[in-house]
């Protein structure tokens, strides 16, 4: 696996641990409640009490939690110190999300870019060239020179990367085979690629008599074919 793909899985694995950490102080919050509030004493008639107090609105609220005495207003302090800690986190969790999401789509747009090699290989029937193909950037040209159900790959002059891919991996073996981490070995193949796969396999199938050839091969149908 390459380098990139190892850091966007663990870049993933980190993204939903956080999702994961996100849901659990969600629940939490719904219970402790999602504004961050102090306890502030005032004084009325000469006697003292405790208040929780926030913002909301752009205005202050207050809440009585009673006389002043020892330890009275633990509960709700405790209760206010969790709920402080836990939108703290809950604020953190989402920027480190974000940037992780930033990355991701980094990652994603280099990795699509590194992707889109450009190349060009030919097709033959037997010996009969039965069509061109040339890879730039996200289109793919087709100068096909047989119009025949079987002889020919291709349906159209212009199709786009993916129809190609499609195509290749027709020419390949199954991916879904249990023999398939064999076979990609026996290639020198470490991940299940159709392009890098018809590079080595030259297309061949038993089914029919297409092959393809890659820029400075020199070869014949009696190279490659199995039949």
């Amino acid at each position: 696996m390459k380098e990139i793909e190892i850091l966007y899985n663990q870049l993933t694995e980190r993204k939903h641990s956080y999702e994961e950490e996100i849901y659990k102080i969600d629940k939490e919050l719904d219970r402790l409640g999602r504004e961050p509030s102090s306890i502030v004493v005032k004084t009325i008639n000469g006697n003292m009490y405790y208040y929780e107090q926030w913002r909301e609105k752009g205005k202050i609220r207050y809440k009585s939690l009673g006389r002043l005495s020892p330890g009275s207003a633990a509960d709700e302090e405790k209760r206010i110190l969790e709920r402080n800690e836990r939108i703290k986190r809950y604020g953190e969790l989402l920027s480190m999300q974000k940037i992780i999401d930033e990355q991701l789509k980094i990652i994603s747009r280099e990795a699509y870019k590194a992707e889109l090699e450009n190349y060009n290989f030919e097709v033959f029937w037997k010996d009969e060239i039965s069509a061109r193909v040339s890879v730039r950037g996200r289109r793919v040209h087709v100068s096909r020179y047989i119009i025949h159900p079987v002889r020919q790959l291709f349906y159209s002059d212009v199709i786009s990367r993916n129809q190609l891919n499609m195509i290749l991996k027709l020419r390949c073996f199954d991916e879904g085979r249990t023999d398939a981490v064999n076979k990609l070995k026996y290639l020198g193949l470490t991940e299940y690629k159709p392009l890098d796969i018809v590079r080595k396999t030259h297309g061949v199938s038993y089914n029919d008599y297409l092959w393809f050839r890659f820029p400075g091969e020199k070869l014949t149908s009696k190279d490659v074919l199995v039949r």
